[in-house]
């Protein structure tokens, strides 16, 4: 699989991975996938329309998951944060020293149609947090959407497609919200890098 980032503003990128497989094949399997419901934890409120999977089934969704666990995916993105010389002293990390401290993850996600959540940061283990969507074109309301503050300035649609998606350093103004407004199902793969701790 190949991808291409894109820098969008200080921290946030998006990107295009190149999907071996059609988007109509993936959206199959994640069709057939068992979906258990959201459960945030830590005095977090629970989403009733958000399901993730717990452990895939299907081998092309498997293989999306090793790409993005295993494979050189964490590497790269750290490499491109660190093209930037403000992640690296928010962090005071050298990328090796980075790289040694984190582990990415990544899930499947469905949701449903009226999921919403307000405007938040990610928590701090939290390094860095993206998705990847599955979805077959740009569709404003299945979208996230960055700001520059709290109050909602400057407000940054994320497009969505297939394989298109986007990864933002977790920093005190990396303001977001994320919906699906629309009629069918939102398919993603929510990703982070995170510190062991």
């Amino acid at each position: 699989m190949q991808i291409l980032f894109e820098k969008q503003r200080d921290l946030l990128y998006t990107f295009k991975l190149d999907l071996i497989n059609s988007i109509d094949v993936i959206l199959k399997e994640l069709q057939q996938e068992s979906w258990s419901p959201d459960e945030a934890g830590y005095n977090q409120n629970s989403f009733p329309t958000r399901f993730r999977v717990r452990q895939v089934r299907g081998s092309i969704l498997h293989e999306l998951e090793q790409y993005v666990e295993h494979g050189e995916f964490k590497s790269l993105i750290l490499t491109e944060l660190y093209k930037n010389k403000s992640f690296g002293s928010i962090w005071g990390l050298s990328p090796e020293r980075m790289d040694k401290m984190t582990f990415i993850y990544g899930m499947f996600t469905k949701d449903l149609p009226t999921y919403n959540i307000g405007i938040h940061t990610d928590d701090r283990l939290h390094v860095v947090q993206g998705m990847i969507y599955f979805i077959p074109t740009d569709d404003p309301d299945q979208s996230t959407t960055f700001y520059t503050t709290f109050e909602g300035d400057n407000p940054m649609r994320i497009p969505t497609g297939s394989g298109a998606g986007y990864f933002a350093a977790n920093t005190n103004n990396s303001w977001h919200t994320g919906k699906n407004s629309s009629t069918q199902d939102r398919y993603s793969l929510i990703f982070g890098i995170r510190l062991k701790l």
